[in-house]
């Protein structure tokens, strides 16, 4: 089987998409799928090796389409690769096509409709944009109901969808009504390249960790907000982001008095963000309660900590609650709460035989979420989703 596999985010590069796009790809070639990843050209010069730690799967293509704008100028608009896209696949022999872009699912749906789509949600995104903005314009009305139009023909008149976090499936068939066939997928792991070195020094103090980006849903003010009321000297090192949303962490760690005991590491090559956390003496995931915080999200973070046996707390919200048990993988603290992250870090900070207990369980649960398991689960889906496709058309009046 071959698929294709377009998105508009550059690949190789260091973007959360990016990464997450190239783990995935590379697994479902792994899993014997031939895959056409379609991209425009990366802006960066990293390797897909530099961010895999291995050679990507032979059974990946990259194939870069130019669309004609230079990617770096504010008014950059994807549609000209939209267009690329549609034309490079058809003129190919592709069983199927896998997408995760909603406006680049539609395009193909409307100009290659025989051609069997399956589509990766990640979010709902309507009900996203509503929580976004809860005081709406009516400009930003009329863009709601655009993509409530958009979101609702591309989950009916896809062949799958794969959703990718936790509970979404159940939202979007209650949402839209659809009866589209759907698996969940979360997101996953290379348990190989997660492997502790043999010997890890001891820290002079100790280390507390968040890497990751640093959008608000992620919710890393909590921890900052937290680091006054931890023990000790415990040092929280951020690794990620952006400049003005460092900046923008670094005026409230000088509110808090903290500003000496953060340090900001920001963005970092993909192949060293393992260093980091072998290095940490506890790994943080504070989320937000938000839709996309606490619900819709599969967080790679959380997975990669679990799978560097590291131990961890994270907000106790559903997302995290259908990967970790508390208090078996993971301490849990509530979401938003800087004091009671501050007591569930004390407590690991005392605490040495809770901490290698935890980050064992962790190291196993890790190992349900390898991002080979998940391409299995996705290959052995769109094999159903072909194999019903001939059966229908072999069996007149049946339908989907």
């Amino acid at each position: 089987m071959h698929i294709a596999y377009p998105d508009p985010h550059p690949v190789p590069d260091t973007g959360t998409e990016s990464l997450q796009i190239l783990y995935t790809a590379d697994a479902l070639g792994n899993a014997g799928i031939g895959v056409s990843l379609i991209t425009p050209p990366p802006v960066t010069t990293i390797a897909p090796r530099d961010i895999l730690g291995h050679e990507l799967s032979p059974n990946v293509q990259v194939i870069h389409l130019r669309d004609g704008y230079p990617r770096w100028l504010p008014w950059h608009s994807n549609r000209p690769f939209y267009h690329a896209v549609v034309k490079f696949i058809s003129q190919q022999a592709a069983d199927a096509v896998y997408v995760r872009n909603l406006k680049l699912a539609e395009r193909l749906l409307l100009r290659l409709p025989a051609l069997p789509l399956v589509f990766e949600t990640h979010e709902p995104f309507t009900l996203t944009y509503r929580e976004e903005h809860p005081r709406m314009n009516l400009r930003q009305h009329h863009k709601l109901a655009a993509l409530a139009r958009r979101e609702e023909f591309v989950y009916r008149h896809a062949r799958g969808l794969v959703a990718v976090p936790p509970f979404l499936i159940d939202v979007l068939r209650k949402e839209f009504g659809v009866e589209t066939p759907a698996v969940e997928a979360p997101n996953g792991v290379d348990l190989r390249q997660a492997e502790a070195p043999a010997r890890i020094e001891a820290n002079p103090v100790p280390i507390l960790l968040y890497l990751g980006s640093l959008h608000p849903w992620k919710g890393v003010e909590t921890l900052v907000r937290a680091l006054p009321l931890v023990s000790g000297e415990a040092q929280l090192h951020i690794v990620g982001g952006t400049p003005a949303r460092v900046e923008e962490l670094r005026v409230l760690a000088r509110s808090c008095d903290v500003e000496d005991r953060v340090v900001f590491h920001g963005p970092v090559e993909p192949g060293k963000r393992f260093g980091y956390m072998h290095r940490a003496d506890v790994c943080l995931l504070p989320l937000t309660d938000t839709g996309i915080g606490s619900r819709h999200t599969s967080p790679i973070k959380l997975f990669e900590y679990m799978a560097a046996g590291r131990p961890i707390v994270v907000a106790d919200v559903p997302a995290a609650r259908a990967i970790v048990t508390p208090n078996v993988h993971a301490l849990t603290a509530e979401v938003g709460n800087p004091r009671a992250f501050a007591e569930a870090i004390n407590v690991l900070l005392a605490n040495s035989a809770l901490c290698a207990r935890l980050a064992v369980a962790a190291r196993v649960r890790a190992e349900d979420f390898t991002w080979i398991k998940r391409a299995e689960t996705i290959r052995q889906f769109i094999y159903n989703l072909l194999s019903f496709r001939h059966l229908a058309k072999d069996t007149p009046g049946e339908s989907r």
